[in-house]
């Protein structure tokens, strides 16, 4: 069985430089390109958090934000229309064109 090491085997020779652009080259693998919501997606969007905000539900928000995505939880504390915001009852804030999926929880 041939078990190879990867790069480990190679860093030795390996200039600093060349190991900080490889190590920048795997961490923009992770990189997400925000996906495109169409019409029908962003109506929904908006009527989940009318829904969630008028009951006072606790949600789950999916958001793209610096080439990431993630889930965050918690109950809508404001939807700002000038802003094109979403505050959190904890402070934190969301633009709507962040926002992916609403789901509600409770």
């Amino acid at each position: 069985m041939i078990r190879d090491r990867g790069n480990i085997k190679w860093n030795a020779m390996m200039l600093p430089e060349h190991v900080k652009l490889l190590r920048e080259w795997h961490e923009k693998d992770d990189d997400v390109e925000k996906p495109e919501l169409d019409e029908w997606a962003l109506q929904e969007l908006s009527e989940q958090l009318k829904i969630a905000y008028t009951n006072n539900s606790e949600v789950e928000i999916k958001v793209w934000e610096d080439w990431h995505v993630y889930k965050v939880e918690g109950k809508i504390a404001e939807l700002n229309i000038q802003k094109s915001a979403l505050y959190l009852e904890d402070g934190r804030r969301f633009l709507f064109s962040s926002l992916l999926n609403v789901t509600i929880l409770s």
